[in-house]
C-alpha cells in the first residue's frame, strides 16, 4: 500500500466517522424532559393538608391512591386493584397491588394505608381534608394486602372520596419525619420522584424506576413552572420552552389556537366561579343586600369581557357534570338589573351603597375579573378596594376562624374534585364548614339547608341524594351567600409534541401519562 492509498483512507474513515450518528451510552443520553406551565406556585405537597388545585396537580403524579380520576373524572383503580362496598355504605374494603414500593423502598401494604387515614381522620393533627374521613370509625388490616374500613353512619359519598386527589397514600417513613418533611420533600409510590422545589420558580420531579404500572412513566423528568402572568404562560408555550399550560386567558384562545404546533383542547368545568359574601359582618348578613350584589352584575358581560365568551353564567350553586346536579335552581343565573339592585340595597338600609373590600388572587384573569366587579358595582354605590394577594397568603387569611378573619368579599371558585354534590356543598354552605375546618368563607348556616345535605350523605340511593342536593341548592341559592357568577370552560394550550396531559374539570392537572411525540 502506498503512502498516498494510506492517506486516502484515513480520510475517508475519519469523514464516516463524523457523519455517522452518534451512539452514546443510555445515561449520558439527554433526559426526555416536559415542562408544564401552571397558574401559581403550590402551597404545600402534603396532600392531606391541601385545598388547592395547584398543589394538588403536583402530588396526583408524587403519590398513588387507593383510587384515582381518568381524564374524564371517572374514579378507576391504582393500589387497589380491586374494593367491595356494603349494601348499606358502611363497610368499604380494598385489595391492594402486590408488590408496590414507595419511592424510599418501602413497602406499599394494608398497614401502610391504615397509617395514612389514622393520621388523615384525627383531629389532633389540625389537617385540611379532616372532613373527608371523619366518618371513619376504624381502620382493620384483614391481610398484607387487604384493609377494612367501617364508617359511623351510611356515607353514599364514600367512594367519591377515596379518589379525591388528597386521598393520596405518603410513605410511613415520610410521616415519621414530620408535616413539614412531607410539605417539602414529599415521598409517595407515584409515577414521579420529587427532585426539588424553588419557591415561585419550579418544582423538578424524576422518573420513578420501579413504577408499579408497566410503560409508565414515559418521561424522565417533569419541570413545573409557575408563572402567574397569563402573557408569561403564552410565551413559554409560544417558545417552545414549555410544552403545557394551564389557564390559557380566554381572551387569547383563538390567537394561541393560530400558532403552529400548537393546540387548544376545550371542555366544561365543573368549577363554579363567585364572590363570598362573609354573612356575619354588616351589611352582608343584610339577605337585601346580598340579592342586590347579585343583580348589579352582568355575568354575561363579564364572561365576554374577561373569558372571551368561553363560560356561562352559574344557574345553581355548583356546575352541571357533578354526580347529583339535578338542573338549574334559576335558568340564565341571577338576572342583571340595576333598578333592582338599588331598590333591594334602600329595602335593606342602604339607599346610598357602602364601601367594603374584596380579596382575590393575583393571577391576571383574577385581577381582570375584580376590576371588572369594581366597576359594576360602583354602578348601584358599592365601591370596592381590591387586595391582590399570592396564593399562600391569601389561603391562610381565608382560613382564620370567624373572631380572627378579616374577610368581607372573597373572589373565588371551588370545583368539587370528589366529582360528587356532597363536596360541591358541604364544604361551603354546611354550618360545621367555618373556616378553619372547611371553606364556608361566607360563613353561612342554614339549618334547613344543612339538614338536606346531612340527608344526601345518609343513603347510597342516588336518587334520592339528588333530590336532597336539589332543594338544599334552592335553599341556598335564594340565600345567596355569593355572587353568583360563572362556569368556566377549561382552558389549557401544548405543543403537539406532547400527549398524555389534561386539564380535568375540576381544574386540576393531570401530567401522570405525559408523553414527548415526534411531529
Amino acid at each position: 500500500m502506498t503512502r498516498r492509498v494510506l492517506v486516502l483512507l484515513i480520510v475517508l474513515c475519519t469523514a464516516a466517522w463524523a457523519l455517522a450518528p452518534a451512539r452514546l451510552p443510555a445515561s449520558a443520553q439527554a433526559p426526555r424532559t416536559i415542562t408544564v406551565a401552571l397558574y401559581a406556585d403550590a402551597i404545600s405537597l402534603d396532600p392531606e393538608d391541601t385545598n388547592d388545585n395547584l398543589s394538588l396537580s403536583v402530588e396526583r403524579v408524587i403519590f398513588d391512591g387507593l383510587l384515582g380520576f381518568d381524564q374524564n373524572m371517572k374514579a378507576i383503580p391504582q393500589l387497589a386493584a380491586s374494593w367491595d362496598a356494603s349494601a348499606d355504605a358502611k363497610v368499604y374494603t380494598f385489595h391492594l397491588r402486590r408488590g408496590v414500593k414507595f419511592h424510599d423502598g418501602t413497602p406499599l401494604d394494608a398497614q401502610a394505608v391504615k397509617i395514612n387515614f389514622d393520621r388523615a381522620r384525627d383531629p389532633a393533627n389540625k389537617l385540611k381534608k379532616l372532613n373527608l374521613y371523619e366518618m371513619i370509625q376504624a381502620i382493620d388490616v384483614v391481610d398484607d394486602a387487604t384493609v377494612r374500613f367501617t364508617l359511623k353512619q351510611p356515607f353514599g359519598a364514600m367512594l367519591y372520596n377515596f379518589a379525591h386527589p388528597s386521598s393520596r397514600i405518603i410513605s410511613p417513613a415520610n410521616i415519621k419525619q414530620g408535616e413539614d418533611a412531607i410539605a417539602r420533600h414529599p415521598v409517595g409510590s407515584g409515577p414521579y420522584r420529587f427532585v426539588s422545589w424553588t419557591p415561585g420558580q419550579q418544582i423538578v420531579l424524576e422518573r420513578n424506576p420501579n413504577f408499579w404500572q408497566s410503560g409508565e412513566p414515559k418521561a424522565d423528568r417533569l419541570i413545573i413552572r409557575f408563572p402567574t402572568e397569563d402573557a408569561s404562560r403564552v410565551a413559554l408555550l409560544l417558545s417552545g420552552e414549555a410544552q403545557f399550560i394551564y389557564p390559557v386567558p380566554g381572551v387569547q384562545v383563538e390567537a394561541v389556537s393560530r400558532a403552529s404546533g400548537v393546540e387548544v383542547p376545550k371542555r366544561w368545568s365543573i368549577y363554579a366561579y363567585g364572590v363570598a359574601m362573609n354573612t356575619q359582618h354588616a351589611p352582608l348578613n343584610i339577605l337585601q343586600v346580598r340579592q342586590a350584589l347579585n343583580y348589579a352584575v352582568d355575568k354575561n358581560a363579564l364572561i365576554k369581557a374577561v373569558l372571551g365568551g368561553h363560560g356561562r353564567p352559574l344557574e345553581a350553586p355548583f356546575a352541571a357534570g357533578v354526580a347529583g346536579y339535578a338542573g338549574p335552581v334559576q335558568r340564565g343565573g341571577w338576572p342583571h338589573d340595576i333598578a333592582k339592585a338599588k331598590a333591594l340595597l334602600a329595602e335593606g338600609g342602604f339607599p346610598r351603597g357602602f364601601k367594603t373590600v374584596l380579596w382575590l388572587g393575583n393571577q391576571t384573569e383574577t385581577v381582570r375579573t375584580g376590576e371588572f366587579l369594581q366597576q359594576q358595582l360602583a354602578e348601584v354605590g358599592v365601591n370596592i378596594q381590591l387586595v391582590p394577594t399570592e396564593a399562600g397568603t391569601l389561603s391562610s387569611l381565608r382560613y382564620k376562624p370567624l373572631r380572627d378573619n378579616q374577610g368581607q368579599l372573597n373572589l373565588t371558585g371551588w370545583s368539587p374534585s370528589t366529582g360528587d354534590a356532597d363536596w360541591a356543598l358541604r364544604p361551603l354552605f354546611a354550618g360545621e364548614s367555618w373556616p378553619p375546618v372547611l371553606f364556608n368563607i361566607a360563613f353561612y348556616k342554614n339549618p334547613k339547608a344543612d339538614a338536606l345535605i346531612a340527608a344526601g350523605l345518609a343513603t347510597a340511593d342516588q336518587g334520592k341524594r339528588t333530590r336532597d342536593y336539589a332543594e338544599a341548592a334552592q335553599i341556598i341559592w335564594q340565600d345567596a351567600p355569593w355572587i353568583w357568577l360563572q362556569n368556566a370552560e377549561i382552558l389549557s394550550a401544548q405543543r403537539t409534541t406532547v400527549k398524555g396531559v389534561y386539564a380535568l374539570g375540576d381544574g386540576t392537572v393531570d401530567v401522570r401519562e405525559a408523553e414527548l411525540i415526534a411531529r
